[in-house]
């Protein structure tokens, strides 16, 4: 009965009764997102599917390097069997598989504020943020340069700036060529704009510098993410958006470490699945740093937990407890220690990196 369902339709179906997206995003989601070998299912003792999601696959800028790592989308429980620990189950489940996949961090995007703390739960830490901007009506977004607009943005040209940008980003989730498509199908969906800055150089050509992601939400202008190679530049694309919603309050998502002001707001939440991993690309990184770390994993159990020495850029696991231990911390505790701003990376005295996530069809 149930071992021949078709997975793909059972987790839609499941998605459809739980979320309110539209019938067009639900089609572009399973269409073009969706993978059977991302896709997890719970079914119930009769055999019957109870809840689902999605534990999508990326890579992340970390320290200099790539590292993999997994974001749970879509995560969902049929409403009469909510509140029977199905979700708790998957999620252990889902946290599981990202570690046995060899992911190094396991992130979402919580649907609504008290989701924060139920994934609190599990282990995961709000360590995404970003910088709240607010601008009125009347702001022009004034620049010093000569920009002009680039209408086409399905392009290579657009498709391979936006990959120049993702990676100038010290700490980041990034996209796919796959990825960037879906993103501009998901916008279009949504009745987003999109702004592509470019500039002319006479011994280069034309060069886009910066790029902008908007959707009008109750009577504001809100940019997801804005991208470019210098601040005026990305300005111009906020101009941009302004010549064509010029009656609108702006609300822009910018990099939670911009200079700008603003405040920070949690954005999403993130959790060690591999320390050793963490630690090995930390170390690479740091080849002067030494320290002796245990962390516990109370979910993972001894795949995730250890005492682990850094030095000479690398990591060794040690069977006995030192005399000294630097750090002792649960697995949560350590994933803000990681990600968390310069300031708390020099209380520590142990490198972190403020992480971002922008552009994740949510």
């Amino acid at each position: 009965m149930f071992l021949t369902m078709n997975k793909r339709e059972e987790i839609k179906r499941i998605y459809r009764e739980s979320f309110s997206d539209s019938p067009e995003y639900v089609e572009m989601y399973f269409n073009n997102v969706y993978s059977d070998d991302e896709g997890m299912l719970l079914c119930n003792d009769e055999g019957q599917p109870v809840s689902a999601l999605m534990l999508r696959q990326f890579e992340m800028s970390f320290h200099g390097g790539r590292v993999p790592v997994s974001y749970i989308a879509g995560a969902a429980t049929k409403r009469k069997q909510r509140g029977k620990g199905y979700m708790g189950r998957l999620m252990l489940d889902a946290l599981r598989e990202s570690a046995g996949r060899g992911d190094m961090m396991c992130s979402l995007i919580p649907a609504s504020e008290a989701l924060y703390y139920y994934y609190a739960a599990f282990g995961f830490k709000t360590v995404f943020y970003v910088k709240e901007q607010r601008f009125t009506a009347f702001h022009q977004f004034p620049v010093e340069g000569e920009y002009h607009y680039i209408d086409e943005v399905l392009g290579d040209e657009c498709r391979e700036a936006f990959n120049r940008f993702q990676h100038q980003r010290e700490c980041y989730i990034l996209h796919s060529e796959r990825d960037y498509f879906n993103i501009i199908e998901d916008l279009r969906s949504d009745g987003g704009d999109m702004a592509v800055m470019a500039v002319d150089d006479e011994d280069c050509g034309r060069r886009i510098v910066s790029m902008a992601w908007a959707v009008v939400k109750d009577g504001t202008l809100l940019v997801t993410d804005l991208m470019g190679d210098s601040r005026d530049a990305r300005t111009a694309a906020l101009r941009q958006l302004r010549a064509r919603h010029s009656d609108m309050p702006v609300l822009l998502f910018g990099h939670p470490n911009d200079s700008m002001g603003g405040r920070l707001i949690p954005r999403g939440m993130g959790r060690i699945v591999n320390v050793e991993k963490c630690l090995e690309t930390i170390a690479r990184a740091y080849p002067r740093l030494n320290c002796t770390l245990r962390v516990t994993d109370g979910l993972l159990g001894d795949a995730d937990s250890g005492i682990f020495h850094v030095a000479d850029g690398s990591v060794t696991r040690m069977d006995a407890v030192p005399a000294r231990l630097d750090f002792d911390v649960p697995v949560d505790v350590f994933t803000s220690m990681v990600f968390s701003s310069p300031r708390i990376s020099d209380i520590f005295n142990f490198p972190a990196v403020r992480p971002m996530l922008s552009l994740m069809l949510d």
